[in-house]
């Protein structure tokens, strides 16, 4: 599935509007266990596709209420792009089961629910690159 990149580390993009959120995510990441990782941030969807047309990142947290075009539509772009997939974990406040079922349809991997809980996010993590804590 997900292939460290040329250097060895994983390439992980956070994409958040919230200053706050995307440093608590880096923080657990780089926390992980789960090997070198690099973290690539984005404030809102256009940005977001730019960063991971540009820079493939492996595995991609996902917020659903961003600037200038939503989580959905940043999904649905992404894979589009061809020869690339790569793993998309949503992170919103709104946790209804009609915005599941729209990750899911976008394309996402997983839906997580803020708050979102670290021990969740390190078990996704561990899953997807097969790593114990």
């Amino acid at each position: 599935m997900a292939h460290p990149n040329g250097n060895g580390k994983k390439r992980v993009l956070i994409v958040d509007d919230e200053d706050l959120t995307r440093i608590l995510l880096s923080q657990v990441l780089e926390r992980a266990n789960i090997g070198p990782v690099e973290v690539l941030m984005a404030e809102d969807g256009e940005e977001a596709v730019e960063l991971a047309e540009s820079a493939r990142p492996e595995l991609i947290l996902l917020d659903l209420l961003l600037p200038k075009m939503n989580g959905y539509d940043v999904c649905r772009q992404l894979r589009a792009i061809p020869d690339y997939d790569p793993h998309i974990i949503i992170l919103t406040a709104r946790g209804h089961n009609t915005d599941r079922e729209q990750a899911k349809e976008s394309g996402a991997n997983n839906f997580m629910t803020k708050p979102f809980n670290p021990s969740g996010l390190l078990a996704q993590l561990h899953a997807l690159w097969g790593h114990h804590s």
